[in-house]
C-alpha cells in the first residue's frame, strides 16, 4: 500500500506543482499530459527506472577530503540528476501502471474537490512565515493538500499518508519542511476527530429529543 501511495504522490505532486505554477486546473493539466503526443524518435530508457531511487534524501551537508573525492561525488550527482530528468519528463504511460495512473487521478480529484476548503484549514494550522511567503511554499502546500485530501475523501490510514508527507518533504522541502509539515497534519488530524466527536454528540441530543 505504502508503496503505491508513494507513487501516486510523485506523480501527484508533480502535476499540482505545475497546476499551481500555471494557474490551471491540475485534472486537466494530468489529461492534457497523458493524451500527449510523444516527439517523433522519442524512446523512453526504461532501465533508468530501475536505477532511479524517487525518495532518495539530500541530507545534511558533504565535505570530502580529497578532490577526487569530490570529483567522484559530482559525478554521482550529475549521473542522478540525469536519470531523475528522464524520468519525470517522460510520458506517464510509459513510467506509471495503469492502476497507479487510475489512483493518481482518484487523488487529484479529491485535491480539486477539498482545495477551496483545505485552504483555509491550511491556513489555520500553517504558520505565519509561510503564509507571508505563499509563493515560495507552493510544493509544501501542496503536500499538504494531497495528504489532507487523501485521509478525508479517500479514508487512507492517516498513519500512513502522514509518513508518506513527511518523506516527500525530506525529499523536496528546506529543513523545517517535514518538521512542519508534520505538525501541520497531527493539529488538522486533532482538529477533525474533534469536529467528528461534536457531531456524533450534536446527532446522539437530537435523536434524546
Amino acid at each position: 500500500m505504502k508503496i503505491l501511495i508513494g507513487f501516486c504522490w510523485w506523480c501527484a505532486r508533480l502535476i499540482i506543482y505545475a497546476a499551481c505554477l500555471e494557474g490551471s486546473d491540475p485534472i486537466r493539466l494530468f489529461e492534457k499530459r497523458m493524451n500527449a503526443r510523444r516527439e517523433p524518435g522519442y524512446e523512453f530508457d526504461k532501465a533508468s527506472l530501475l536505477e532511479y531511487n524517487h525518495m532518495s534524501f539530500g541530507g545534511p551537508p558533504v565535505t570530502t577530503e580529497t578532490v577526487e573525492e569530490a570529483d567522484e561525488l559530482q559525478l554521482s550527482d550529475e549521473k542522478e540528476s540525469a536519470i531523475e530528468a528522464e524520468v519525470l519528463s517522460a510520458p506517464p504511460k510509459l513510467v506509471y501502471s495503469k492502476l497507479l495512473l487510475r489512483f493518481t487521478r482518484k487523488l487529484l480529484v479529491a485535491v480539486v474537490d477539498k482545495w477551496d476548503s483545505h485552504v483555509l484549514v491550511i491556513d489555520k494550522v500553517s504558520p505565519p512565515n509561510w503564509k507571508n511567503e505563499p509563493a515560495g511554499r507552493i510544493l509544501e502546500f501542496c503536500i499538504l493538500h494531497m495528504a489532507m485530501s487523501e485521509i478525508t475523501v479517500l479514508g487512507t490510514r492517516h498513519q500512513i499518508v502522514i509518513n508518506e508527507a513527511v518523506d516527500l518533504a525530506k525529499r523536496f522541502c528546506d529543513g523545517a519542511g517535514p518538521r512542519i509539515i508534520n505538525g501541520c497534519l497531527r493539529t488538522f488530524l486533532k482538529d477533525l476527530s474533534g469536529a467528528s466527536v461534536a457531531q456524533t454528540s450534536d446527532a446522539n441530543e437530537k435523536v434524546e429529543v
